[in-house]
């Protein structure tokens, strides 16, 4: 297994969303999202990727990591770890105390971000998504 900090092909990506169970995304949006990164990591076995993650955002306050994802094969072999591994050193050299980074996560995975020191939200503060229905009305 190899990591690189080289932003992988479109379609490598997206062949690696249908591998994991993430789901397929349009090719020219998924380029435009993989140029927009201010971070990536891919794990190659050879040359076939089989995990990767990322970190997007502005690159001064807010930072979202995004898209960990490994091959169904791979998984729960520790590759998950090795991803955020190179995330977290980032986010130390590349953040400050008062930056935003922020993920969603589903569950299980929950369980890998808290051991990269993302907590749930205290009471105070929520997490929202917007609805992107093209039959939603706004009032």
């Amino acid at each position: 297994m190899k990591l690189d900090y080289k932003t992988p092909t479109a379609q490598d990506y997206i062949n690696l969303r249908l591998r994991s169970g993430m789901g397929e995304k349009e090719l020219h949006r998924s380029q435009r999202a993989l140029e927009n990164s201010l971070f990536v990591v891919s794990l190659y076995d050879d040359d076939t990727l089989i995990g990767f993650g990322r970190i997007v955002g502005d690159g001064g306050i807010t930072y979202v990591v995004s898209d960990i994802m490994v091959d169904k094969r791979y998984q729960r072999q520790g590759y998950a770890e090795q991803i955020m591994k190179a995330i977290d050193c980032y986010l130390q050299e590349n953040t400050h105390e008062d930056s935003y980074i922020c993920l969603i996560a589903n569950h299980p995975a929950d369980r890998l971000y808290h051991k990269h020191q993302f907590e749930y939200l205290p009471e105070n503060k929520c997490g929202m998504l917007r609805n992107q229905s093209k039959n939603k009305l706004v009032d």
